[in-house]
């Protein structure tokens, strides 16, 4: 795995060709997690993702389209269309110089111009592929297994608060509100969270624990790798060499 700490010369040499763009948000979790956590997550599953696929590990990118946190200080929402053109433009960097399998590992729901983005680039050419991926969904019958309240967890709520716990224990607070609205997902196109979620809090963060987040973290990145392996398997994209 090289990331962007290494040289040019370095990445050049390796002969890598799968890239890793972790992209996250910066908003409110609550007054138990910090701004952070999207981001957070990003980074760490990213970098385990990287590591066994021995791909070049991009910085992540912090900010995504956050409206739905309007009215919590602190949550920076860009927009959709800023979001797209900002991530095609690494995108169409990336396959310039020769890079031919690139996996978006988004971690915020919100970011939903990452699917035009990705239609955009991949039909304009032939050299790569981009990839998009959310771990959480294509993890999702392992991390119900793992979780009390999978079916209640929206936001800041035992998955995330979980997570948090194992990556970043120090930044967890005590003050765990659980808060579950009598409304579906649909809700969030509706009006801001703060109307029905006024703490922005959609879960249950009590049922957390460190270990929860361990086993939620490794059900990702194994679902993450299996799925891009053989999504780019299927393009006929062979891996970088040294990969797994």
């Amino acid at each position: 795995m090289l990331d962007s700490s290494n040289t040019s010369p370095e990445v050049e040499a390796s002969g890598i060709n799968t890239a890793i763009l972790p992209v996250g948000a910066i908003e409110q979790h609550g007054p138990h997690l910090p701004l952070s956590v999207d981001w957070a997550q990003a980074e760490h599953v990213s970098r385990l993702v990287a590591g066994r696929m021995n791909a070049f590990l991009l910085p992540g990118v912090p900010f995504g389209t956050s409206e739905a946190h309007d009215g919590f200080r602190g949550s920076i929402s860009v927009s959709h269309e800023s979001l797209k053109t900002y991530v095609r433009d690494i995108c169409e960097s990336l396959i310039g110089q020769g890079f031919t399998r690139i996996a978006i590992l988004n971690f915020h729901a919100g970011n939903i111009a990452l699917k035009v983005l990705v239609r955009q680039v991949n039909w304009a050419q032939d050299s790569g592929k981009v990839v998009l991926m959310q771990p959480w969904i294509d993890a999702s019958a392992r991390i119900t297994e793992i979780l009390e309240s999978s079916h209640e967890e929206m936001h800041a709520g035992e998955m995330e608060t979980s997570i948090m716990m194992h990556i970043a224990p120090d930044h967890v607070g005590d003050e765990r509100i659980d808060h579950v609205p009598n409304l579906g997902s649909f809700a969030f196109d509706l009006s801001p969270m703060k109307d029905y979620a006024p703490d922005g809090i959609w879960g249950r963060p009590s049922l957390a624990t460190a270990e929860k987040g361990r086993l939620v973290i490794e059900a990702m990145v194994d679902a993450t790798v299996d799925h891009l392996e053989k999504t780019f398997e299927r393009l006929g994209l062979p891996g970088s060499p040294g990969h797994d």
